[in-house]
């Protein structure tokens, strides 16, 4: 398991391999219920004494969060366990997708289903990309889109934005002199700019859209017979679930979430089982014209 955003404070001056080391021991304790020794030294391909060593230096981090079972031979989380590390939802269930490091599909003993994406980028195209984010370069781009076909472009990336379909990446489109979202799939022969600088205009801090944020309240439809569930679903409070995203991805988040977002909360409920309560806040979005449902010119009444 990848280590967690923040290392504990007691941890500060431990290697950040033996951190990585002590993440993945609590997370096998934690959400699979058993570790042994050995699940430590394969993991991370070293001697039993190294696993033993870094066994010994979790328990006495949190002597009460593991038990030695002398009859399995293995340690198991003890009653009054509390995890040392911030582990995510989001890393945890990447973890229970992906196995713990260990080149296997999940864990063993634990089956998993995804529903995986189909469309990803090739690995060429993205690392290109990559490169000219964090070395800000401008890119020469053949890109097809919809609307124009195929085009040659010059960008100016600086963000990656994964909308749940498809990645894309942020950039200062000198064609059209603007700040705008690039399929990474529709795009072919990129090649670096030599030394072409990057005008103030161009860069991140100028993309007035990716540094706004706007706060979204989410309900449960109104039209549904019964919002418990979604309510439930959403830990909701007070039945409002409050959310904090950029302006330039609230519309696919929105999409994403299936948030009905026209005036009236007109859209099936079935389909889209939440509704946003602020309708407004989405002036400040440009990317509201992909929101389910939204009309910038819909009114009150």
């Amino acid at each position: 398991m990848t280590r967690s955003n923040a290392v504990p404070a007691k941890l500060k001056g431990v290697p950040p391999s033996q951190v990585d080391r002590l993440s993945f021991i609590e997370a096998r304790l934690f959400f699979l219920g058993e570790l042994r020794r050995v699940d430590v030294a394969k993991r991370f391909s070293q001697a039993s004494i190294q696993a033993s060593r870094d066994l010994a230096l979790y328990k006495d981090l949190a002597p009460d969060n593991l038990v030695y079972d002398f009859q399995a031979k293995r340690y198991l989380p003890a009653e009054k366990f509390k995890p040392v590390f911030s582990h995510t939802p989001e890393r945890v269930m990447y973890w229970l997708k992906s196995g713990l490091g260990d080149g296997l599909p999940h864990p063993q003993g634990l089956p998993t289903a995804a529903v995986e994406s189909l469309s990803l980028p090739k690995l060429g195209e993205l690392a290109v990309v990559t490169r000219a984010i964090y070395r800000k370069h401008v890119l020469e781009v053949s890109y097809v889109s919809l609307s124009s076909g195929r085009t040659s472009r010059q960008i100016v990336p600086h963000a990656l934005v994964d909308n749940g379909q498809r990645w894309h990446v942020r950039a200062y489109d000198r064609a059209n002199a603007r700040f705008s979202d690039f399929v990474i799939t529709r795009i072919s022969k990129a090649a670096v700019v030599d030394g072409d600088e990057v005008a103030e205009h161009e860069r991140p801090d100028a993309d007035l859209q990716w540094n706004r944020t706007i706060d979204l309240t989410l309900i449960a439809h109104p039209r549904l017979h019964h919002k418990t569930p979604i309510e439930a679903d959403y830990e909701m409070r007070s039945g409002m679930l409050s959310v904090t995203c950029r302006a330039a991805v609230a519309g696919y988040a929105l999409r994403r979430w299936g948030v009905d977002c026209s005036e009236g909360h007109r859209l099936d409920c079935a389909e889209y089982p939440l509704a946003l309560r602020n309708r407004d806040a989405l002036a400040q979005a440009d990317s509201a014209a992909i929101a389910p449902g939204y009309r910038a010119t819909d009114h009150p009444g």
